[in-house]
């Protein structure tokens, strides 16, 4: 069904596109262009026809498929949907344009041709509303710059046609003339491919999400074939450039030039018929199964960011890198050598580019760049804590931090002992989520470590993931104190109730500091009295901090310390448990009291054990919201770890 739908795109977008090149070009030497005006008229009809045939696609990729689609189900799909309506604007442009350029055969008029020509223009930028420009989610930039994607791209498309079916036409124009369409038309060529690069940008910040995306889903390597044929359209633009600026006075080669259009038009037809398939699948941000097609990737935290040791492989291809540079550098400026400079140079400098692109390449797998099918929530962290506990405590322990009572006698196939990976150390931040899914899914890189595939399904292996991501930072958690700290811990995501009685969660507080505090005010250890009036204080010094406050209390703490509840205390209450830790105390998944200062971005940044009247910590809560509330906003994903 993506390929039918494609396919209608590039019959509706061609016709319309070629019509506008037709009575663009004419205009720029001053002709009438009364021998195109025939077959601007029949483009105009067969673009308002094939309309009809979008929306039966379009409403047949939406509609089960054992259920048939009547007129009275079709109808009733055109007027009541956001699909339906887009397509009655763009299709009550069609017949516009197609009557305007019907009348242009019985009518000579300078004004009902430009008319026609800006209707057209309008014309192609709507084809974008019938694909991923109708999502009224994305950002308002985004939509303008499908509109401007769409209207650039094809305006130049139409113009190039129009123009090689010109030079094949041209038959008695004198060379001058022809030169002075071929530099005219280049201009206008180079302000809308100006257009496309900067809206095809916007589009695809928006619809790719990562450059890993562009090889790991179907819309990513879509896109970088489109890139590819892009390279050729321009490469043989260049080549019309030239010619334009070195042919000789009062000479024109139709023949070569119109070759080399024609050249240049099918690669630009390829980029239609991608751009229509594209614009029609799942954008890449979007997926969640990734396949990364190569056996390794590029990251600096992975190689150099672990301060490689002196003269490892790592060392010696940057040392390969920064040597072939230099002598791609020689060879280029030393007088000598300059007769060789053409070819010797670019090959150097490609062999340099690729020796520093190994030194940053690590290992990789079809599932490191995956998705989670679990959000980054305490919910989901808990879930992963009792996988852990039940799966891994044995050889990582109970802290993770590779001590469990089998780490001893753990050996390779080569009888080698092998120590199991300390999971709160940093390394485990050099890995992609998606490398800890395929180890947990496939077995671990040492060999030692089981496949848990088998026992824990999909989500499961997702939530231990979630709980590793946290683990992983429980070392430094152990020394955060009521200070301010760099941005580094991202405070789990957990369900809540306002105070309105509303579902909302941690996550939607974003954009003013948020107080989580946990306490139990029951509990035999410690004094209940001045954990009681520990909450009050933390309430009042949140209200009057200007903060969010969440609380995690029991029962037998104040109601009026109260601030919105969370639906699922326990899980939240052990989650948070993980980065509740303080040096020579025994680790426990309960919290008798801790308040965790959450920034406007969604970092956790400064945690206070209690609050008294006399150890300044509410000046400090104080200082560190107004401090925090002064800081930009900045947007994270809830797996940017």
């Amino acid at each position: 069904m993506y390929l039918s739908l494609a396919a209608i795109r590039f019959l509706l977008s061609l016709p319309s596109a070629l019509a506008v090149g037709l009575l663009l070009l004419p205009r720029l030497i001053g002709e009438d262009g009364k021998r195109f005006k025939p077959a601007v008229a029949a483009l105009a009809l067969v673009r308002a026809v094939f309309g009809f045939a979008l929306l039966y696609v379009t409403a047949r990729a939406i509609f089960p498929a054992d259920r048939p689609i009547e007129f009275d189900t079709l109808w009733e799909f055109t007027v009541n949907t956001s699909v339906g309506n887009a397509w009655i604007w763009t299709q009550l442009i069609a017949f516009l344009f197609a009557a305007l350029a019907a009348a242009r055969l019985f009518i000579a008029s300078d004004l009902l041709d430009q008319v026609t020509l800006w209707v057209g223009v309008v014309l192609i930028a709507v084809v974008s509303v019938t694909g991923h420009a109708i999502d009224d989610g994305l950002p308002r930039w985004t939509q303008v710059s499908f509109l401007l994607h769409t209207a650039a791209g094809l305006t130049w498309l139409g113009g190039l046609l129009g123009l090689v079916w010109w030079m094949f036409t041209a038959r008695g124009k004198p060379p001058e003339l022809a030169a002075q369409l071929a530099e005219r038309w280049s201009f206008i060529a180079k302000v809308a491919m100006a257009i496309v690069a900067v809206s095809g940008f916007a589009i695809a910040w928006e619809n790719v999400g990562s450059i890993p995306n562009m090889l790991a889903t179907p819309y990513g390597r879509m896109l970088t074939l489109k890139l590819v044929f892009l390279c050729a359209v321009l490469l043989a633009a260049l080549a019309l450039a030239r010619y334009i600026t070195r042919r000789p006075e009062g000479e024109f080669n139709f023949a070569w030039y119109s070759k080399v259009g024609a050249g240049e038009s099918v690669f630009a037809l390829a980029l239609l018929s991608i751009a229509g398939y594209i614009a029609v699948i799942t954008p890449a941000a979007h997926e969640t199964s990734l396949y990364w097609p190569l056996p390794f990737r590029l990251s600096y935290i992975a190689t150099w960011g672990q301060n490689p040791a002196m003269f490892s492989p790592i060392w010696w291809w940057g040392v390969a890198a920064v040597v072939l540079a230099v002598v791609a550098a020689l060879i280029w400026w030393t007088p000598t050598t300059r007769q060789y400079r053409l070819y010797a140079t670019p090959a150097i400098s490609a062999a340099a580019l690729i020796s520093l692109s190994v030194s940053f390449a690590t290992e990789a797998y079809t599932d490191t760049y995956d998705d989670p099918t679990q959000d980054y929530t305490a919910e989901s962290v808990s879930r992963g804590l009792a996988h852990f506990q039940e799966n891994c405590i044995g050889c990582h322990g109970a802290q993770g931090e590779g001590n469990g009572p089998l780490a001893k006698d753990l050996k390779n196939q080569q009888g080698l002992l092998v120590q199991p990976a300390d999971l709160t150390a940093p390394h485990v931040g050099t890995h992609t989520i998606g490398d800890i899914f395929h180890w947990l899914t496939h077995g671990g890189q040492s060999g030692v470590m089981p496949a848990f595939g088998e026992q824990l399904d999909v989500d499961d292996r997702w939530d231990v993931i979630n709980f590793l991501l946290m683990m992983s930072y429980s070392n430094r958690a152990r020394f955060m104190s009521a200070q301010p700290m760099i941005q580094w811990l991202i405070a789990p995501d957990f369900a809540l109730i306002d105070p309105e009685e509303n579902a909302t969660s941690l996550f939607k507080l974003r954009g003013v500091p948020t107080l989580v505090s946990f306490a139990r005010c029951g509990s035999s250890n410690g004094d209940p009295t001045a954990r009681a009036a520990s909450v009050k204080i933390a309430h009042a010094a949140a209200k009057a901090a200007g903060v969010n406050q969440v609380t995690i209390y029991d029962a037998a703490c104040p109601q009026e310390a109260k601030g919105r509840e969370v639906v699922h205390p326990k899980a939240v209450e052990t989650a948070y448990s993980v980065i509740n830790r303080y040096p020579n105390e025994t680790p426990s998944e309960e919290i008798e009291e801790a308040h965790f200062l959450v920034d406007r971005s969604g970092y956790i940044r400064a945690r206070f054990r209690t609050f008294a009247p006399d150890e300044g910590n509410t000046q400090k809560l104080s200082g560190l919201a107004a401090e925090l509330a002064r800081e930009p906003l900045i947007e994270i994903s809830l797996h940017s770890h």
